[in-house]
């Protein structure tokens, strides 16, 4: 007899008629939904749309003000995610929540150590047991390095595994490919349904609709804090999620791309090379360019432009701002020339989350808005709404924290303090990481206007379309090399991932 769909299976989890309220503002408001054993269930919406605030009851960060979630047909509360973890319950969270200063093995079971006879940590089990959680997800990782050592990506497949060392019955996972390069989207994805297979519930949260459709069972739309669609597998095309999630038509993907004028070379990297980490790297950015920079996990592209700010140390090769050689050995430095950095990872590198969104527009023009040493609020103040305008920046009130936007309104932000210093060079790394359907069109849309000023973007996006929609040019690096450079007209997607493995330039 055949396995009984999904569908047709008993629910782990039942959420019944959930209603969460701060203040005037209705989070959620009487949403329903329910994960079964072995099933994906995918939960899609906009930034706002009240997913965080439901995963965070689901997980005991926040008790609902009305309504029932159910473990397995008994009515649940939990306080806290230990309470949560103690029932089966496992969240994944899209912000890395590791100690860098502590082992891959001791992250992944912090709190959870495996003891000795003795009642001590049993390392050498606690190391057998993370290579085995390493191993099954096929991550290159050792479980003795130091997480501080490890890119973004790489604490992003740490966390995966943490969460499933604790042998959870529901695992939910918020953006789980956000930070992931496209070599390990098809691996995680790959373990989902392994763990589908063994009989895990999975609620599965992505602005990756391509993803969803792949691997979900089910999904839930969320807007404005409500339920309003729901759709089973090969249900529903992508365009018709998207209407449901903006309550509109989708528009054109990605924007036009006008061919640029030639400008004046504004940024050159000659011959760039750093012992281990890159060789004879070289490549340019012209005023009205955007020009990219693909490559798998552990290409060193990272390295490289990181190296522009003084954050990575080189020993060969050259630099050049505007035609003139310069050492770029710290941040102040490369600001000082006119380079501006939009790191990947937005909170802990782009933005100071306590401050206000007011601050942190300011924060790279501190001394034009300073007089007798004190910062002028009036100034601070007309800077910030200047910018909040020209990018349509959604922030009920400027003088709270940036924590509370959105993260399209974010990346925004850190734009935006940029764009105030009139910064020449952008240097722009994963601008669309956590940003939803809807918020991705004004960031691309930001960046265009920004070439249409004569100024240019250096672009790195582990998104090979985004790359070849909004790129003029497109140069690809493999362990450390530049091994292809395409114009526009020669963009072509199997050629570019063939540079992006090969160790031999093209």
């Amino acid at each position: 007899m055949a396995a009984p769909t999904p569908v047709h299976r008993a629910p782990i989890l039942e959420v019944e008629g959930v209603r969460k309220q701060f203040g005037s503002l209705i989070a959620l408001d009487h949403v329903s939904f329910d994960v079964r054993v072995g099933e994906v269930h995918a939960l899609v919406g906009e930034n706002g749309a009240g997913k965080s605030t439901l995963l965070s009851i689901m997980n005991g960060l926040q008790r609902p003000d009305d309504g029932e979630i159910r473990l397995h047909g008994v009515p649940l509360a939990i306080d806290s995610p230990l309470a949560a973890r103690r029932q089966g319950i496992a969240l994944v969270h899209q912000e890395i929540a590791l100690c860098p200063n502590m082992t891959v093995a001791e992250n992944i079971f912090l709190g959870n150590e495996p003891r000795s006879r003795t009642g001590n940590v049993d390392m050498a089990t606690m190391d057998a047991r993370a290579r085995e959680l390493l191993d099954a997800m096929s991550v290159q990782i050792e479980p003795g390095a130091m997480v501080s050592s490890l890119g973004l990506s790489q604490q992003q497949l740490v966390e995966i595994c943490k969460a499933l060392a604790t042998r959870p019955r529901l695992l939910i996972l918020d953006e789980p490919t956000a930070s992931l390069t496209s070599e390990h989207v098809d691996t995680l994805l790959d373990t989902c349904e392994r763990l589908r297979a063994a009989g895990l519930g999975i609620v599965y949260v992505s602005h990756r609709l391509e993803e969803v459709q792949r691997i979900a069972d089910r999904i839930t739309v969320l807007r404005d804090g409500r339920s309003v669609a729901h759709f089973g597998q090969r249900g529903a095309s992508v365009e018709e999620i998207v209407r449901a999630m903006v309550g509109r038509e989708p528009g054109d993907h990605f924007p036009a791309r006008d061919a640029p004028a030639q400008g004046k070379v504004l940024l050159e990297i000659d011959r760039l090379g750093a012992v281990g980490r890159f060789d004879d790297v070289s490549l340019e950015v012209r005023a009205g360019e955007i020009v990219g920079i693909a490559g798998l996990l552990g290409c060193e592209r990272e390295a490289v432009i990181r190296a522009l700010f003084g954050l990575q140390a080189t020993d060969s090769g050259q630099i050049r701002v505007a035609g003139a050689a310069r050492r770029l050995t710290t941040p102040r430095r490369a600001v000082h020339h006119g380079l501006a950095y939009l790191p990947a990872d937005r909170k802990a590198e782009g933005l100071v989350p306590a401050m206000s969104v007011h601050d942190n527009l300011a924060l790279t023009t501190l001394r034009r808005l300073t007089r007798f040493g004190l910062i002028s609020r009036r100034r601070r103040d007309a800077l910030g709404m200047r910018m909040i305008e020209r990018l349509d920046i959604k922030a009920r009130d400027p003088s709270r924290g940036v924590v509370n936007l959105s993260g399209g309104n974010q990346q925004k932000v850190v734009l935006g303090k940029w764009l105030a210093r009139d910064a020449q060079v952008f240097v722009v790394e994963e601008p669309t990481r956590g940003v939803d359907v809807g918020g991705k069109p004004q960031i691309w849309q930001a960046m265009q206007s920004i070439t249409a000023e004569g100024k240019g973007v250096l672009l790195v996006s582990s998104e090979l379309p985004e790359l070849m929609a909004l790129c003029d040019r497109i140069v690809v690096m493999s362990r450390g090399r530049v091994t292809g450079s395409f114009v526009r007209s020669e963009f072509d997607a199997e050629v570019i991932a063939h540079c992006a493995v090969s160790a031999v330039a093209r």
